[in-house]
């Protein structure tokens, strides 16, 4: 059995921002946030724009591209750090702006930070393979920008707000099969990058508006020594149970952490540049949504994805690595 992928639409805010602006924003000197992120432009939600709408829209589309109606779908599956409320979960939301009580499918969400979506579509081709659910809905949004603070320059301009939606369904034809799956976790950076204020341990009651605990904190440094740390050993367990050296695949898709993380990764292990898809300067890190942009624009520039080995590779906030190949027949 493979999985079809039946379509792939992507959702960026109307509000698209080249780096100068955030230079001012940020009262910096003009061309600094560009040379430090690598990031020229990257979108921004703005009027009544939210995690939610940028998900149901590029949801729409794909139901659209697919020649479907919502009710066609058996389950639909939010991933992403970014959420709207902290009830309810932002899948029913998305389900909410484009379908009534007629349509009674199951929503689910799955946050597991940066590497959400790579969880997501774990947990969706498990359901798929087990015969559970025929047609999926897996959304995938985010909204970092209202969590950024002009005063941390270089946090500010690296993130961008992005949404992506597939429609991934069962097939005894066309598609692929996940020949590869790994996740880990080293705690020791567990909070080297994460927002302070707004869940149990701190809800902000006594908090200020303007006070730093809102935004996103992240200590680059220390994330940077962590992961090329056991960076290696996670690259020669994929290499040896895959079989395949990292040249060898036909596309890596990586979550795109910065412009030194991009640049480490291709350097230190080798790598044929132009197997990489690298979206960072266009979109900016879209937490999540990264790794699901780059698939989408490469799916929707190849369109032939036949005897494709396809690398999806990232990490995430805890500090966590995932890597899952998708073998297309």
């Amino acid at each position: 059995m493979s999985i079809n992928i039946r379509a792939i639409e992507t959702q960026l805010p109307q509000n698209r921002i080249h780096s100068t602006t955030m230079d001012k924003l940020a009262n910096g000197f003009m061309g600094r946030i560009e040379k430090y992120t690598g990031v020229e432009y990257r979108h921004h939600i703005s009027g009544d724009e939210s995690v939610t709408t940028l998900g149901a829209d590029a949801l729409k589309k794909a139901l659209k591209s697919a020649n479907m109606q919502v009710g066609e779908i058996d389950l639909l599956v939010f991933s992403g750090a970014s959420f709207d409320y902290p009830i309810p979960h932002n899948s029913a939301i998305i389900k909410a702006l484009i379908a009534d009580d007629q349509v009674n499918f199951h929503c689910i969400d799955i946050n597991s930070t940066c590497l959400s979506f790579l969880n997501a579509l774990d947990v969706v081709n498990m359901y798929l393979e087990s015969g559970r659910y025929k047609t999926i809905a897996l959304v995938c949004a985010e909204v970092s920008s209202r969590a950024l603070s002009p005063h941390d320059e270089k946090v500010f301009g690296l993130f961008g707000d992005a949404a992506v939606a597939l429609i991934l369904e069962k097939s005894s034809e066309n598609g692929y099969y996940q020949s590869y799956i790994d996740f880990v976790n080293y705690p020791s950076g567990a909070l080297f990058a994460h927002v302070p204020i707004g869940g149990a341990i701190n809800r902000g009651i006594k908090s200020s508006p303007s006070d730093v605990g809102y935004y996103f904190q992240m200590k680059g440094k220390s994330l940077f020594r962590l992961t090329t740390k056991h960076l290696d050993e996670f690259v020669v367990k994929l290499e040896t149970q895959t079989q395949l050296k990292l040249n060898e695949f036909d596309k890596i898709i990586t979550h795109q952490t910065s412009k030194m993380g991009n640049e480490y990764f291709i350097s230190h292990f080798g790598i044929d540049k132009s197997k990489v898809v690298e979206t960072l300067n266009i979109y900016g890190n879209c937490i999540s949504a990264s790794i699901p942009l780059g698939l989408a624009h490469y799916y929707q520039e190849e369109k032939q994805l036949k005897n494709k080995n396809i690398l999806l590779f990232g990490s995430g906030a805890g500090v966590s690595f995932g890597a899952l190949v998708l073998r297309f027949d």
